[in-house]
Parts: C-alpha cells; structure tokens; sequence
C-alpha cells in the first residue's frame, strides 16, 4: 500500500518545490513514514518555550537568511527539531501555502522516511515527537471543530486527538488538508484502475 500512495501522492502535490520566498516566511515539514501502515510524525513543542508551548506542530519554522529556499528552511528545522537529516528523507512535493491566524505565510512540504531512523528530540525546542497512523484518521480520531476568524472570515478547523495529544489549529488545518489530498489520490487510484 504505502509504495504505490507515496506514487500516487507525488502526482497529486505540487511539483514546483521552491516558492516564492518573498511570500512566505515559513516553512513545516509533514514526514510520512514508508511502511505497510504509514503514520504522519508530529512533535510538540517544550512548555518553557515563550511562543506556543506545548502545541503540537510539525517541524519547521521562519526563514533565515542562510536558506536558499523554503525548502532548505524546512529541512534544516527538520534536522534541528527531531535529528533527521536531508538525505534521510524523500521529498515528495508541497501543499499549498497556508496562514496562520496571525497572518504567517506559510509553506508545508511533504517527504517520506523510515521510522527506524533513530529520532532525537531537541530539548531545547520540544517535549516529545510522536507519529499517528493514517488508517486512525481514517476511523475518526477528530473529537470537535473550531471556529476561527482572520480577516472577518471564519474558519472551521478539525481538532484531533490522539493519546495524550490534541492537534488543533494550524496543524489540525494543515493536516485536514493532507488527509483530503490522500482521499483524492485514493479515489483517482481506483477510477484508474477501474
């Protein structure tokens, strides 16, 4: 299953892997893990830390002025945040560019890893890193939907929960957005081989 997903999933993220840096000014990561049962890996963030401590997040984070591109910035995060170099990961493309609810642009990329690569939490930055099957948000892991205004729009977002964790708002976006995005490679794959 996972190989002919990631396939199916490359075809349907966008290929262009750089974006405009004048747009953006960050950058996450979703890694998915190759396998017969592929999880999605989250992280959340220290408690001590002065911006959104203990949210759950996917690595990443602002531009530098040493990153060529948001893809570097993503990468370099990656590896800062859980230990997970650049040539350990297969990048598979990118989402569309997604804002905060204070108004950051920012861009999500899309790669593939083993989950035997040894992991190492940055203790500087997080508390833990922990991964979610794709098959529990497909049996319904979402517990409530909330609602949230930018601009005088209202947005209604997912919140997850899983263990001990509950993903909500940016993540929670970001992730719907991915699970939409497999659903749709899901069902091309079927009237494809029909």
């Amino acid at each position: 299953m996972s190989f002919s997903l990631f396939n199916t999933l490359s075809t349907e993220l966008s290929d262009s892997l750089s974006s405009d840096v004048s747009q953006s000014h960050a950058a996450v990561i979703l890694l998915l893990s190759r396998g017969d049962n592929p999880a999605l890996l989250f992280t959340k963030r220290a408690l001590h830390l002065r911006n959104h401590p203990g949210e759950v997040c996917f690595p990443g984070g602002m531009r530098e002025p040493g990153d060529v591109d948001l893809l570097a910035t993503a990468l370099r995060e990656m590896e800062e945040e859980i230990g997970l170099p650049a040539h350990e990961v297969q990048v598979l493309g990118r989402l569309p560019e997604a804002h905060t609810r204070v108004g950051t642009r920012v861009t999500p990329f899309v790669a593939s890893f083993d989950a035997s690569y040894p992991l190492v939490a940055a203790i500087s930055e997080l508390d833990s890193i922990f991964m979610v099957p794709l098959s529990l948000f497909e049996q319904g892991i979402m517990v409530r939907e909330d609602v949230f205004e930018r601009e005088g729009r209202s947005y209604t977002i997912p919140v997850y929960h899983y263990q001990e964790y509950e993903i909500w708002g940016f993540t929670a976006a970001v992730t719907a957005r991915f699970l939409c995005l497999i659903t749709k490679a899901n069902e091309s794959k079927l009237i494809n081989n029909s």
